[in-house]
């Protein structure tokens, strides 16, 4: 279930509109984990925060909202993503964010470094040569094809609700980030998680946003939208990287 406030969420954020759903319990030297989905569409990352919950409590933030009705909990742009995940955490977590959501997650541990204890960016986008839509449409026709049909009703559904005006927002907003200016000032460690077929997140480009933070790079089978058919694995590789 989605619940608009979690336990430990400090009583001045009751009335926000971002929505959490969380499974697991807290162990003592674990931290806790966040996920932040791609584009707004959170349910293709359930399997991913119940492997994690097996570890440790977990959490998946509908943001900018678009995972149920009612107001969105922020603006559907990077900046106004990453200043609502910095204000709901109160806590050192480990932050995944997939796809767009990962230029979100940098710019919060960029602000907030006492709040990020690790980072996993998994398929992080865009490099240069996409932050203009004809290019990008081309490696997302590129991409498709080697997408699984489980993607779909977790991401789907989503898309639908936030309208083609919200969406075309957020991509244009993730289009002019630039998160390899972002990534020399982290200070936590880094995973950087990519799919052998994703054209979004090219293997140079992954590489070097790992390289810029001295973090690692992993390369895993399936095209951008990965962890919606192996939440389990990747679940695995966020809390391992974390901790064990």
């Amino acid at each position: 279930m989605w619940g608009r406030r979690v336990p430990g969420i400090p009583p001045s954020m009751s009335t926000s509109c971002l929505r959490a759903r969380s499974a697991g319990t807290g162990r003592p030297g674990r931290p806790p984990v966040v996920l932040l989905p791609g584009l707004g569409a959170p349910g293709y990352l359930a399997d991913t925060l119940h492997g994690c919950a097996a570890a440790t409590r977990a959490h998946l933030l509908d943001v900018p909202g678009f995972g149920g009705p009612g107001p969105l909990a922020c603006e559907p742009e990077i900046d106004a993503i990453a200043a609502a995940v910095a204000s709901w955490l109160d806590q050192p977590s480990v932050l995944f964010g997939h796809s767009t959501a990962a230029q979100a997650a940098v710019a919060v541990a960029v602000r907030r470094p006492d709040l990020v204890h690790a980072l996993v960016l998994a398929g992080p986008t865009f490099p240069p040569e996409l932050r203009r839509l004809g290019p990008l449409a081309a490696a997302f026709l590129a991409d498709v094809v080697h997408e699984s049909p489980s993607a779909l009703p977790g991401t789907v559904p989503h898309y639908i609700r936030a309208g083609p005006r919200r969406l075309l927002r957020m991509i244009r907003s993730a289009q002019h980030d630039a998160p390899e200016r972002a990534m020399p000032l982290l200070t936590c460690p880094v995973l950087v998680v990519r799919g052998r077929r994703d054209t979004l997140s090219p293997e140079p480009w992954a590489r070097s946003l790992a390289a810029a933070a001295d973090g690692e790079l992993v390369t895993v089978p399936g095209a951008h939208t990965f962890p919606a058919r192996s939440g389990g694995a990747t679940s695995a590789l966020i809390t391992e990287f974390a901790g064990g």
